[in-house]
């Protein structure tokens, strides 16, 4: 998990030219279009996985 947080910083940093906060990244990891997003992933990682 921390790793990808931190690839997640990193990113941000890249494109904004700034480090994000800790509290900006949990709001946007937080929100139900993300939260929804990773629950697809996951589920599809996971019938693929089956097959």
């Amino acid at each position: 998990m921390t790793d990808a947080l931190d690839i997640v910083a990193d990113f941000i940093r890249q494109v904004t030219g700034i480090e994000p906060t800790s509290a900006e990244i949990a709001d946007a990891l937080t929100r139900y279009f993300v939260l929804n997003e990773i629950k697809d992933h996951i589920v599809m990682m996971r019938e693929d996985a089956e097959s």
